[in-house]
């Protein structure tokens, strides 16, 4: 049977007004498997291959009564997302005649109370959104979730391997737990290989899990812009300019690696179209941006027709979001993985099926490295996930949530969570145990008559408005301009009366600033320079780095035909010498540091082992940037390493000497602080040695 023919007539007459001509391979292979299996489905897919419709044409056809409750539960990681695909699917439950609600922060509560009281149809929601359901109203939870049929799950990618995607593990099998067996359909993007596994496993259902992988890639035109030896603070002058001109011929997005970058960025490439009056705009898209001028930017993208923009940006829009038409990427400094590249150049083509990439860069190291990435997206080989072990953080939250919502929970049960939900089943028994003991004594748990209860410490945890994600949000100061939110800083001292800062993409100087409100007042100006944002750059992967050596050793660069980046690459490749098995650099100080081609855990890792064979106080530091290693002696201690047995218990005990160093390596990892010392350790172990 042909696929479109086992499809509804509702659904054929969508298909057939919105003038499709043809479902595309995604969508027919997901239909036949929905309607031949009783499977769990993965759709691993190019961006615009339609996979939205692949997930949801299949999933509501084969629900056969949507009288008796909500029938689709759709899991989205970003508000935004969840808001364009209510606008995508909005028509087709029309035609289905169904509801469709969408569930976060922005949504009236008279639009939540209609579904809770009458659940039908398709709801849309966050991960933090449901948690925050099941602790605040579990009955209302269980009341809407009972009769689900599917949930299906976006960008399932940027799930894997982090907390979050834990988090989400974890509630899935809590509300499944109200339900009859539902069926499962994520959709990614990206998917390597070696991932398979990971994202069968990543619903804990009982039913098998098929994985649907439509290789069709858009065509790709690459460019390269490099300015040698011109990197520094700033970004290169020649780098702005090719940037500019392609600005005044295509819509852009732009992937610098900072916030600061982004600000620096849009402020300089919107100075110099006002210079020659150009007609273009210009755009800063990243997290300490307004929400909704964040909104604004994506509405002005998505729905403009003709005039030219740009939007700079951070991650913040390599996701899903539809932007609408954007001819191109540009990539300026190196992206950390082969995935974010692939995730990058999905934003462009989405119409013309032709992907544009503009590498513009002016940093040789930068340059191998986005090099290395691109020389593996071309062979479609995408990094393999990084998974996180033993992920007790994340554990302890859990504890907090699944008391607070069932009040009360016996302890023979609380110590049984690693035997009843899958999600846990790598976590020891004893693990879990000194775990539970660590909450007890530190007054998050209380015990009554052998019940665990919320304890005093625990109170004050939910009062916490992040208590529902597993992720931090920013602390900042908050940037307004008249009665107008601008967005957030952090409140460095640089910050100061009558400074002038950039943000969303504009100028702006300091009137006034209220400490105690953590709020600052500005006004427009014309000059001013990026503020100091923390960091937040990715972990580079180890493929992309081994493939950096690679490419230096074989001298594949030379097929670039760029005489510029073939002399730069020359000169990385003479200012290194390779001896007892390794890479290493000395500097005009004749420091020498080992260059080790490896990603960023395992960098860590190996400074780790250094510093735990010697003396306190002796000072060996990690470049990642370069994957560079420096310390005095360094080759007489790594022959150390080679020689002598050194074991992870080494480094345990120096961890446990070296609190802050605990504190350096999972500062990230939020509610950590419920976990005691002796399994933080163990966390980091775990973590970062097993690369």
């Amino acid at each position: 049977m042909q696929a479109f023919d086992s499809l509804s007539r509702d659904i054929q007459q969508y298909i057939y007004d919105k003038g499709w001509p043809s479902l595309t391979n995604i969508q027919i292979a997901a239909i036949k498997q929905v309607a031949n299996t009783d499977h769990n489905l993965i759709l691993s897919a190019p961006t615009a291959s339609g996979k939205t419709e692949a997930a949801f044409i299949p999933a509501l056809n084969s629900v056969e009564d949507w009288e008796t409750g909500l029938k689709v539960l759709y899991v989205s990681p970003l508000k935004a997302l969840i808001n364009d695909q209510f606008q995508r699917i909005s028509e087709l439950s029309e035609y289905l005649d169904i509801p469709i609600t969408r569930w976060h922060g922005e949504v009236s509560q008279a639009q939540k109370k209609k579904v809770v009281n009458q659940p039908k149809g398709i709801l849309l929601i966050t991960p933090e959104s449901i948690e925050g359901m099941l602790v605040n109203r579990p009955g209302e939870a269980e009341h809407l979730f009972k009769g689900v049929e599917w949930i299906i799950i976006d960008e399932l990618h940027s799930f894997l391997g982090t907390e979050r995607g834990i988090h989400l593990q974890s509630l899935l099998q809590r509300i499944s737990r109200f339900m009859l067996a539902p069926r499962f359909i994520a959709m990614s993007a990206t998917l390597n290989k070696t991932d398979f596994g990971y994202a069968k496993a990543f619903f804990g259902s009982p039913r098998h899990t098929d994985i649907l992988v439509d290789r069709v890639k858009n065509d790709l035109l690459i460019t390269i812009d490099y300015t040698s030896g011109e990197s520094g603070p700033f970004v290169a002058r020649e780098s702005l300019e090719a940037i500019y001109q392609y600005s005044k011929t295509e819509m852009m997005l732009i992937f610098p690696n900072s916030r600061n970058r982004v600000e620096e960025i849009t402020h300089k490439l919107d100075k110099m179209a006002k210079k020659e009056n150009a007609p273009i705009r210009y755009f800063a898209h990243h997290s300490s941006v307004d929400k909704l001028l964040r909104e604004e930017v994506e509405f002005f993208a998505k729905n403009n027709e003709e005039q030219l923009f740009t939007i700079t940006c951070t991650s913040t829009l390599e996701l899903g979001i539809d932007i609408g038409s954007v001819d191109s990427v540009v990539q300026y400094g190196s992206p950390p993985s082969t995935s974010s590249l692939s995730q990058r150049l999905g934003r462009s083509g989405r119409r013309t099926h032709q992907s544009i990439l503009h590498i513009v860069e002016d940093d040789p190291w930068e340059m191998l490295q986005t090099y290395a990435a691109l020389d593996l997206l071309e062979q479609g080989e995408l990094d393999a996930t990084e998974m996180i072990e033993t992920p007790y953080n994340a554990l302890a939250h859990q504890v907090m949530a699944i008391l607070f919502q069932k009040v009360s929970v016996p302890m023979t049960q609380l110590l049984q969570l690693n035997k009843n939900f899958s999600v846990w089943r790598t976590i020891p028994d004893e693990d879990l145990a000194l775990l539970i003991d660590y909450m007890i004594e530190k007054d998050f748990i209380e015990i009554m008559d052998d019940e665990a209860i919320v304890g005093l410490e625990g109170e004050r945890l939910l009062r916490s408005r992040d208590f529902y994600a597993l992720f931090f949000t920013t602390s900042d100061f908050s940037v307004h301009y008249q009665h107008e939110r601008i967005g957030s800083l952090p409140f460095t001292p640089d910050i100061q009366i009558e400074s002038k800062i950039l943000l969303a993409g504009r100028v702006w100087i300091v009137k006034d600033i209220d400490v105690k409100a953590k709020r600052i007042q500005v006004e427009r100006t014309k000059e001013g320079k990026p503020p100091k944002f923390i960091s937040n750059e990715g972990f580079v992967s180890n493929e992309v780095r081994e493939n950096m050596e690679k490419l230096l050793r074989m001298g594949e660069y030379l097929n670039l035909n760029n005489d510029k980046i073939t002399r730069d690459f020359d000169f990385l490749k003479s200012a290194l010498y390779f001896d007892a098995g390794n890479y290493w650099f000395e500097d005009n100080q004749t420091n020498i540091g080992i260059v080790t081609f490896k990603g960023t855990k395992f960098n860590i890792a190996l400074l780790l082992l250094i510093k735990s064979i010697v003396g306190e106080g002796e000072k060996y530091q990690l470049h990642d940037k370069h994957s560079l290693i420096t310390g005095p002696d360094l080759k007489r201690i790594m022959q150390r390493l080679t020689d002598e047995d050194v074991s992870l218990d080494t480094v345990a005990a120096y961890l446990d000497r070296n609190e802050k160093a605990i504190e350096e390596l999972t500062v990230h990892q939020k509610f950590m602080h419920l976990v005691p010392k002796s399994l933080r350790i163990k966390w980091i172990l775990n973590n970062f040695f097993s690369v």
